[in-house]
């Protein structure tokens, strides 16, 4: 009897709180994230509201792929249970890609699936299993192009029934972007006409943001730190994406449009019936209603929920500090090999920025840019801490040279709000991560630093040192996310054999290895990738025959170098038929060629080369190079390995 009554005690208590409890609405997400800023800031407000219950995410725009595994990690990120996502189709023949936001995609985590994946299903099968699901009970938030919504109603008829309603950001009905008094195009209807067409004269109710509501809605400087200040998982990943954004002030466009579906208290409404026209515009019209336009906000109150209510979210997570102590260490004379560098000067090597944006404001004497951290989880997914952040530059190395017996990694850095920075690299043959951390580091003025990378360890200290020829990939850098580090000139180096008497270069402007990659991806040009021949590893570049029958090596540097009065070309070489050739330093694109002869060579053996090259700099204002040639008589064959184009050091 008593554990009669005991239970039913259980039961009147849960459907009272279960009575007493909202409901929670029913939706699924359809967002160009990845792109401007606000949709991450939407996607934050969705995580943190318990009146949302999120069914699915898709993702539209070009690059829609990315664009869902960007969403992928998001959640994974902020604790998320899993929600299914899905890209679209982008067949709009206008360019929609992403810009610094896609290094938050290319993570290791994304890429190696250490995140929620999108699932099989395109966006739209996605949507209209939901629907079919949750029978006339979904509305969709539409945060970018309409394209996977009128696809949707194109491919199944049967799907407009079954959604309850549509809240779109877009459109502009009275004043255009930031108050303008005219209306304009708004980009989410303009980037797909035909599409925001099909699916404002579908029948469906929409209530509608437009720019009259959301243009001119700021997050200023305050509120953000505000947010920011929290520390939490998800504001973690705001603040992540917000650095790589390109501006500074974000617009609250579609965090507005996530409101509406929580609580439209903020928002007056006006009914509506509106048509797109073929310019993109939102045209009110007569006759029956269509949508619930809403029209004034109460900026405010609006922005001040929302920060309240993303700062609220989660607990703070911050870093411990890290293990593995080291030094410094004295850069000595010319390296035995380069495997690889980066001075941030040019794009050439952007699309492995995996960490950091590109800075021009603040740079050592005599750059130009260099590469300012930006929030990231640890690399090292195995030892590492990543349920926190931390401030980093991470460099890949395309193709993941193989390392000499004693490796060293020189570079420029500027520390703010730290004395403590982490050095780490990524051993593509053992498959972890080794880091050495550094104390007392000097702040606040350009330095140069040069570290052993035989010193470092794992994070619990085993993996023993770096060893010769074992690959590496990922460069990284790494402050407490509180901190700031600006990082320029890598150079991932073997020391300088004993003895060297020559001086470390000034600058770098091109290292060939050709160990790993291949020829025309990872080494365009016109030559042949061999095998050296045993017991010496690897591989080196072998002449080929050009078209007018002689022998040549033609090193594409994959975009154009700056270059100064002096260069030297270093190089291995074994060469056969002859004792001489030519070598070229070329910009095809204005067609400058400097030639410089080199002879009395060594036959029939590997033996190390320089030729130098003088060039007049008043003549040559701004030059820059993007090709090396090695010219050989007809008949004759040139074996090349570890060439190196630098400016002498002093």
């Amino acid at each position: 009897m008593k554990l009669f009554l005991s239970s039913l005690g259980v039961l009147l208590f849960a459907t009272l709180v279960s009575a007493q409890a909202p409901d929670r609405l029913p939706v699924i997400i359809d967002t160009d994230i990845g792109s401007d800023i606000d949709d991450a800031l939407a996607l934050a407000l969705a995580v943190a509201s318990p009146e949302l219950d999120v069914k699915a995410i898709t993702a539209c725009g070009g690059q829609a792929d990315d664009r869902a595994w960007l969403v992928c990690r998001f959640l994974t990120q902020t604790n998320t249970p899993s929600i299914p996502v899905a890209p679209g189709v982008w067949e709009n023949k206008e360019k929609y890609e992403l810009d610094w936001q896609i290094q938050y995609r290319r993570h290791p985590a994304a890429l190696f699936n250490r995140t929620f994946k999108p699932v099989k299903q395109s966006a739209v099968e996605l949507l209209h299993a939901k629907l079919k699901e949750y029978e006339g009970k979904l509305t969709i938030i539409c945060l970018g192009p309409l394209t996977n919504i009128a696809q949707l109603l194109k491919e199944h008829p049967d799907a407009k029934p079954r959604i309850k309603s549509l809240v779109i950001m877009g459109g502009a009905i009275k004043v255009g972007y930031d108050g303008k008094k005219e209306p304009e195009p708004e980009w989410n209807i303009k980037s797909d006409v035909p599409a925001a067409k099909a699916v404002f004269a579908a029948g469906i109710p929409i209530v509608l943001a437009p720019l009259d509501v959301t243009g001119h809605l700021e997050l200023k400087k305050e509120q953000r730190q505000a947010i920011f200040a929290a520390q939490t998982p998800l504001t973690w990943q705001v603040q992540n994406l917000y650095e790589l954004w390109d501006k500074e002030t974000p617009i609250l466009f579609d965090p507005v449009a996530v409101g509406l579906a929580i609580n439209e208290k903020w928002c007056q409404f006006e009914e509506m019936a509106l048509t797109i026209d073929d310019k993109g515009m939102t045209v009110p019209g007569k006759g029956k209603a269509n949508a619930r336009v809403a029209m004034k906000i109460d900026g405010d109150g609006f922005t001040k929920w929302y920060v309240d209510r993303i700062r609220a979210h989660g607990k703070e997570s911050l870093p411990a500090p890290s293990k593995n102590l080291s030094k410094f260490v004295e850069r000595t004379g010319f390296p035995s090999r380069v495997h690889t560098f980066e001075d941030y000067d040019t794009d050439i090597e952007k699309r492995w920025w995996m960490s950091g944006k590109a800075e021009s404001k603040d740079v050592p004497l005599g750059g130009s840019r260099c590469c300012r951290a930006v929030l990231t989880q640890d690399f090292d997914d195995r030892q590492g801490d990543t349920k926190t952040m931390y401030r980093a530059v991470i460099f890949n190395p395309v193709p993941g040279p193989p390392m000499g017996p004693n490796t060293r990694l020189s570079f420029r850095y500027k520390l703010m709000g730290t004395d403590k920075l982490r050095v780490q690299l990524y051993s593509l043959t053992n498959g972890y991560h080794r880091y050495l951390s550094l104390e007392g580091v000097k702040q606040n003025e350009w330095l140069d630093g040069t570290v052993d990378m035989t010193q470092m360890r794992r994070p619990d200290g085993s993996g023993g040192p770096l060893a010769e020829n074992e690959r590496i990939d990922d460069i990284q850098f790494y402050v407490d996310p509180r901190a700031e580090v600006l990082i320029d000139d890598v150079i991932l180096y073997d020391a300088a054999a004993e003895g060297e008497k020559r001086p470390f270069p000034s600058r770098i402007l091109y290292t060939g290895l050709f160990d790993t990659g291949k020829q025309g991806k990872e080494w365009p040009g016109d030559f042949e990738i061999v095998n050296h021949e045993k017991p010496k590893l690897w591989k080196h570049a072998k002449s080929v025959v050009d078209k007018d029958g002689t022998n040549v090596i033609r090193l594409n540097m994959r975009g154009e170098r700056a270059a100064s009065g002096n260069l030297d070309l270093d190089f291995k070489y074994k060469i056969t038929g002859t004792d001489a050739f030519k070598v070229h330093l070329r910009n095809r694109v204005n067609n400058i060629t400097f030639t410089m002869p080199a002879k009395d060579l060594v036959k029939d053996k590997w033996t190390d080369a320089r030729v130098s090259f003088l060039i007049d700099q008043a003549k040559r204002k701004d030059l820059t190079l993007d090709e090396i040639v090695f010219e050989l008589p007809k008949g004759a064959e040139l074996l090349l390995d570890d060439v190196l184009l630098s400016v002498p050091g002093k």
